[in-house]
């Protein structure tokens, strides 16, 4: 299944917060991982793109999404429970994006502490 260009999407946190993602996959994706960064780095770094590649490539969409703290430019990570309520709406965007598909969510170093 070759991959497709990650595919950029947006979605709110919040009443007043709002991120960014990258959707990645094969048309016929048979899974999909909800993935977050670590603290140091956001989406676009070199690590998560290779793993989301190597994931499309083997028929599993990620989807990568930036905290808050990362889409405002920021370097402290946000508190737990603004980076948790980030979890949760990047599993649920993925749900709307992709209905039907099992989804797993986890991430890198503070991503996946948080998720």
């Amino acid at each position: 299944m070759p991959p497709s260009e990650p595919r950029p999407v947006a979605f709110p946190v919040d009443a007043t917060r709002r991120v960014s993602g990258l959707l990645q996959g094969p048309s016929r994706a048979r899974a999909c991982l909800v993935l977050a960064h670590g603290a140091g780095a956001g989406m676009r770094h070199p690590f998560l793109e290779e793993v989301a590649a190597g994931l499309a490539a083997r028929g599993i969409a990620p989807l990568r999404y930036q905290f808050p703290y990362m889409e405002q430019g920021g370097r402290r990570p946000d508190p737990p429970r603004v980076a948790q309520a980030t979890v949760r709406a990047a599993v649920a965007e993925a749900a709307r994006l992709l209905p039907g598909l099992p989804l797993v969510a986890g991430g890198k170093s503070f991503g996946g502490r948080m998720t």
